[in-house]
């Protein structure tokens, strides 16, 4: 199944009109599949480096993530679900948030691989001091933001300019689908 903005648009237009009212069933199917995102995401946590706000993460993080995901929706979500909910639109959101994910799977593979033969150097002592007086912060976090930084000039240099700007209608995609089965799980339809 290929992600067209179409299905998505009626699949949450019937979402915001009431035509469709997520069962119980679906309900549960659609947390189950944010539990598994959530596992997902603490999985690659303690992979990846931090930086000092909270939304700074190397997107090879969000790679590794996001393909860990389409796998536990693929391998566990989807083959429980899928006959106990036929016809659904809950399923057929799972259905299109994998194949909204399938252009950037490649990209997470290789990501991934690289990550793990990459080598960021680690920062010296006197580069955490610098950094903790330059910016007023304490050595741990020094040191936790030049790590970031290193992980991130590593990712820049080792993709080709503009990559990530490329896929971002990909990401989009996913986003889009990720935010109708939000709504249909916490019924939240006013976005």
């Amino acid at each position: 199944m290929t992600v067209t903005s179409d299905r998505l648009s009626e699949i949450a237009r019937s979402l915001n009109r009431l035509h469709w009212q997520p069962t119980a069933d679906e309900v549960a199917f659609g947390s189950a599949f944010f539990e598994r995102m959530k596992e997902a995401e603490e999985e690659q946590r303690s992979a990846f480096p931090r930086g000092t706000n909270w939304w700074d993460r190397l997107h090879t993080e969000s790679f590794a993530t996001l393909a860990r995901v389409v796998a536990m929706v693929q391998d566990e979500l989807l083959p429980v679900w899928r006959e106990r909910l036929t016809g659904s639109p809950m399923v057929e959101l799972a259905e299109l948030y994998v194949s909204a994910a399938e252009p950037l799977l490649p990209h997470a593979e290789r990501l991934v691989a690289a990550w793990g033969n990459a080598a960021p150097p680690s920062p010296t002592a006197d580069e955490i001091a610098r950094e903790a007086g330059r910016l007023n912060l304490s050595a741990g976090l020094a040191e936790r933001r030049i790590r970031f930084e290193n992980a991130s000039h590593w990712e820049e240099e080792g993709n080709p300019h503009g990559l990530w700007d490329d896929l971002r209608p990909a990401w989009a995609n996913v986003s889009a689908v990720r935010s109708t089965m939000m709504a249909a799980v916490t019924g939240d339809t006013d976005y």
